[in-house]
């Protein structure tokens, strides 16, 4: 069983509650086919928007999930297509991080909008 930690957009929390996410962990579709079986160990927000180079909020959540036991840490699909700071958050936590960082949890489905 892979243990795993989601982080996904702050922005789009208010909008998202994790509705492609869970099903996508549940059934290991989309990004998360990879594994035979998946624990969710936590499934936070990047902490918002950083000012300039202040990455601190991503990185202390990536650690707190690791803290938690998660084995890999999937940036959220919400996170990855629309993020202007995905890259920079990415490089942030390999950085800091021990486990490996993955981008995206789902397949964006056909009627989807900027929802993740």
């Amino acid at each position: 069983m892979t243990k795993i930690g989601i982080i996904r957009c702050q922005e789009n929390s208010n909008r998202c509650a994790g509705h492609n996410c869970f099903p996508a962990i549940y059934n290991k579709t989309g990004y998360l086919q990879e594994y035979d079986a998946i624990e969710l160990v936590g499934f936070d927000t990047c902490g918002g928007c950083p000012g300039p180079r202040n990455f601190n909020k991503i990185v202390e959540r990536g650690l707190r999930l690791v803290k938690d036991g998660a084995e890999v840490i999937h940036l959220g699909t919400c996170l990855v297509l629309f993020c202007p700071n995905k890259d920079k958050f990415k490089a942030a936590l390999e950085e800091k991080i021990s486990v490996p960082i993955k981008e995206k949890t789902h397949t964006r489905p056909q009627n989807e909008a900027a929802s993740g």
